[in-house]
């Protein structure tokens, strides 16, 4: 060991001050010793909720991400808003129809008719997606950039022309989610410890009683 390196075994890193290099000292200075004692880590907790057995969102928690975000959202743990009933678009009941020749056609011979009629109105693409404005076209679901038709006024079922409205992925599916948690904070829902509707009553918690 040369005069000029840490007087700890096995460190030849260069002196900074008690003839011990600076992360040696640091650890001297903090410790007493040169060797920082060894850390234990907290056991990760377990959702406290009786027969979940998730692992808690963080250690200090007693509660699971989803059992949190039920009790943020509705103000119970027990409240499961996808089982709730509140729909707002007649379930979805979306319509099809066989027509094998359509451009559309699956390969049973089978469209949707909400996608018929805005296609046969419309035709071929590019179009310009109603809310937006991004480009969209008539491409496979899941593609990027097909043309989603859009029920304006959320009903699956109502495939008047003027009902429908070309529109990408992200903005069809936005105003869907919107349109639901505005249905669900309606029937009592959301609680008052929700984002929305805390701002909503000026930043004053009001638990919504449910429905």
């Amino acid at each position: 060991m040369s005069n000029d390196t840490c007087i700890v075994d096995n460190c030849e890193a260069a002196i900074s001050a008690r003839r011990m290099c600076k992360r040696h000292y640091r650890c001297f200075m903090k410790y007493g010793t040169t060797t920082a004692p060894e850390r234990t880590v907290p056991a990760w907790a377990t959702c406290t909720i009786d027969g979940c057995g998730k692992p808690a969102r963080a250690r200090t928690s007693e509660l699971c991400k989803m059992h949190y975000h039920r009790q943020y959202r509705h103000g119970s743990t027990d409240m499961v808003a996808t089982r709730s009933g509140v729909t707002v678009s007649n379930g979805r009941k979306y319509k099809t129809q066989y027509a094998p020749t359509h451009p559309l056609a699956g390969k049973h011979g089978n469209v949707y008719v909400h996608r018929m009629v805005l296609f046969d109105a419309i035709g071929y693409g590019p179009h310009a997606c109603h809310w937006c404005g991004t480009e969209v076209d008539w491409k496979p679901k899941g593609t990027p950039g097909e043309l989603q038709p859009d029920h304006l006024n959320n009903q699956g079922d109502d495939n008047r022309l003027e009902n429908l409205a070309p529109s990408c992925r992200s903005c069809n599916a936005g105003r869907a989610v919107q349109a639901r948690s505005k249905a669900l904070r309606e029937a009592g829902w959301w609680s008052g410890n929700d984002t929305i509707a805390h701002l909503r009553n000026g930043g004053r918690a009001q638990p919504i009683e449910a429905a």
